[in-house]
């Protein structure tokens, strides 16, 4: 994967190799905790059973809520000094913030929990920010999103491995909720000790990426070759980016692909599983939420596989065509999800994740693409909008409750499962909203 045998351009230049490498281990760190991030959505109703869908639904809205924080700040301290900087500021703001379950787990408290996820969200929100254009700008423009597209390979692989801890290390030892059965104030703690202990294995991990990061000379690396002098200040790139359609009509999709991935990933527990009293929400299937996860990991599975399908595409056919094919595939299978029954309308959830694969860094990279020394006000700005992330699921959650588009079913279904069912609708319009942007800036991009 070195070189481009279209365009003949080297992907990662020699001199970056290793620092690519130690990069790639961030993308797998915060694709590890955004997906154990949206499985707590299930986990805390184990833990807290006082909290309805709104409630539990505040784990993944202060988790990318915070992206919309340091965004901008983590910009400016990279302007500042460098990228090492930032990246070791923003594992340092992790580390801080995983060791913040302790006090959760000790005094039982969801607040402090979702003040924990709040800071370490915060340090990816950093990480994010420094090394996307970090590894767009380790070699030439012609292969920056292939580059961003192989080092983002790595996310979901960190997601997977999140998963698995989810399921053999917290949901296996959890105490699971029957239907008509309470759990008792010691169940509930031992649940909340579960589900905290891995994080504090995570924290000592970070660690010790901080101290190799630390100890590592980076090169200081200039965007599309511009040199230190030409470095813009705040207003000016700010002005500079408002002016480039590309650009912020590429931070208004984002900021719905991030919600339309995480309201996916989020209820695959759900549409596969029980609600907190035990009743199924899909009729023909209600499974434990062990057994779910096995769904949620292989919707994981399609993601990973189609990244590194789509990133070998990449060599024949353009990011942008590829990206709208995708979201219309993506439509059909939400249709699929809505009206078909049982398994079949769950494995159409599943074969969501396969066409989301290669939306985020596309988006990314003809966003970003020829902004020089904007890039790294660009990122932020792409960073912050993962508040999609925040954004959209308590708008399923609600619709969710309330059953308000339930009418679209076609009184096919009924109850909570039409309720479940209609909302896929909401993924539909953030589709529809990706599939515009790949179709009228699809000219601006090369492979």
């Amino acid at each position: 994967m070195a070189t481009s045998n279209s365009t003949n351009e080297t992907v990662v230049p020699k001199e970056y190799k290793t620092i690519f490498y130690l990069l790639v281990s961030c993308f797998a760190l915060w694709g590890l905790v955004n997906a154990m991030a949206e499985v707590l959505v299930k986990a805390f109703e184990s833990v807290f059973p006082q909290l309805g869908q709104m409630g539990t639904v505040m784990t993944v809205t202060s988790h990318y809520g915070a992206y919309a924080v340091l965004a901008i700040p983590a910009a400016m301290i990279i302007k500042k000094y460098s990228y090492k900087a930032g990246v070791l500021l923003g594992l340092g703001v992790f580390f801080f913030g995983v060791l913040g379950y302790v006090p959760a787990a000790l005094f039982h408290s969801y607040e402090i929990c979702l003040c924990s996820i709040f800071i370490y969200a915060s340090g990816c929100s950093i990480l994010e920010t420094t090394c996307n254009p970090f590894v767009l700008a380790m070699g030439p423009q012609e292969t920056a999103v292939r580059r961003l597209n192989f080092a983002q390979q790595f996310n979901p692989v960190g997601c997977l491995i999140g998963l698995c801890v989810a399921k053999y290390a917290i949901f296996a030892n959890m105490t699971q909720v029957e239907k008509g059965q309470t759990l008792t104030e010691a169940q509930l703690s031992d649940n909340l000790v579960w589900l905290v202990t891995p994080y504090v294995v995570l924290a000592a991990v970070v660690l010790c990426l901080w101290l190799v990061f630390k100890a590592k000379q980076i090169p200081r690396i200039s965007e599309s070759g511009s040199s230190a002098d030409e470095e813009h200040s705040f207003g000016v790139s700010l002005k500079n980016l408002l002016n480039i359609p590309r650009y912020y009509c590429g931070v208004i999709t984002q900021f719905f692909y991030v919600g339309l991935q995480t309201i996916t990933w989020v209820y695959v527990l759900l549409y596969a599983g029980k609600d907190k009293t035990g009743e199924s929400y899909i009729s023909g299937l209600g499974y434990s939420d062990e057994t779910a996860m096995y769904f949620y990991i292989s919707s994981m599975v399609c993601f990973i596989v189609f990244r590194f399908i789509c990133t070998a595409l990449m060599k024949k056919f353009i990011p942008a065509n590829m990206m709208s094919v995708f979201a219309v595939i993506g439509v059909l299978l939400c249709l699929g999800a809505v009206y078909l029954p049982g398994i079949q309308g769950l494995l159409c959830v599943v074969g969501i994740s396969a066409t989301l694969s290669l939306m985020f860094p596309t988006i990314y990279g003809i966003a970003l693409r020829d902004l020089g020394p904007d890039s790294k006000l660009g990122a932020a700005g792409l960073v912050m909008s993962i508040l999609g992330g925040a954004a959209v699921p308590p708008i399923f959650a609600q619709c969710l409750e309330s059953g308000c588009l339930t009418d679209l079913v076609f009184g096919l279904y009924s109850g909570q499962e039409a309720a479940l069912r209609s909302c896929y609708f909401i993924n539909i319009l953030c589709l529809a909203i990706v599939l515009a942007y790949g179709l009228f800036f699809r000219k601006s991009h090369t492979k």
